[in-house]
């Protein structure tokens, strides 16, 4: 059995997410059998940004990208391992890592990994729309929205600590910047206000936004009705108890027709 020697790549790691103006480390581990390097190179997808050649002097070397969507800390850089700073959007993209041999050989290998760059909102979500105060079993329309990332952040509601009714929720498409790229979230609700939801006082309404694992913001409205807290809670009280008032109205008026027939009889 032949057993394959030579200059080969065995790792190569791209953090992800990251997020704008983060600094991180690229790596990429090799192992040298019977080959020596000659270069190592790293691309964004086919704009080389680095370059380490041991036999020359200085060994590395930095190359511009289109839009300098990174920058390279040649003091910490060194073989396959890179130190980036003040990522950007226009970092997000595939990586790859390239080792080149000496002469006679000039073998080759490649191996890539992709990154992902967010840019997070600078401010909690906003809820808009929330009035003073509404009629019991009026319809409360508000919307929330997280301004200016990338991308557009998840948003959901609450209402007293309890998920929204899908069928309240509201689904936008997220607003585009064209000059920035940055995108925002808006979604909306409608609920009627019952008695139930007032039963500890305003009815509270939260929204959450959230990315990925590097992010979760919310934002917190109560709503309040033109009916006392108390007054709300007594007319569902005084609603059950015209139900039971005519329920026993009913049984009054069927024991006194039975009690006449019996007596008839008799």
């Amino acid at each position: 059995m032949d057993i394959v020697c030579g200059l080969r790549i065995t790792r190569v790691n791209v953090p992800t997410p990251v997020v704008v103006n983060e600094s991180v480390w690229l790596e990429c581990d090799f192992v040298e059998e019977q080959e020596n390097v000659y270069a190592l190179k790293w691309y964004l997808g086919l704009d080389e940004f680095f370059r380490w050649t041991p036999a020359e002097s200085p060994s590395v070397k930095t190359f511009p990208v289109k839009g300098n969507p990174l920058m390279v800390d040649t003091a910490a850089s060194q073989r396959g391992r890179v130190r980036i700073h003040d990522v950007k959007l226009g970092a997000t993209g595939v990586f790859r890592c390239e080792v080149s041999a000496e002469a006679p050989s000039f073998h080759t290998e490649s191996a890539v990994a992709t990154m992902t760059v967010l840019d997070l909102p600078d401010e909690k979500p906003r809820i808009t729309g929330v009035r003073a105060a509404y009629q019991m079993h009026e319809d409360v329309r508000l919307n929330c929205s997280s301004p200016h990332s990338q991308p557009p952040a998840t948003l959901a509601f609450y209402v007293n600590d309890e998920p929204a009714d899908p069928a309240w929720v509201i689904e936008y498409t997220p607003l585009e910047d064209h000059e920035t790229g940055l995108e925002t979230a808006v979604l909306g609700l409608r609920f009627p206000l019952r008695p139930r939801l007032l039963q500890r006082g305003p009815a509270v309404v939260k929204c959450t936004a959230a990315i990925e694992d590097r992010y979760w913001e919310s934002s917190v409205m109560s709503v309040h009705s033109d009916i006392p807290h108390q007054a709300s809670i007594m007319e569902g009280r005084a609603s059950a108890s015209r139900g039971c008032v005519v329920l026993a109205s009913r049984f009054f008026t069927v024991g006194l027709v039975a009690w006449r027939l019996l007596h008839l009889l008799n």
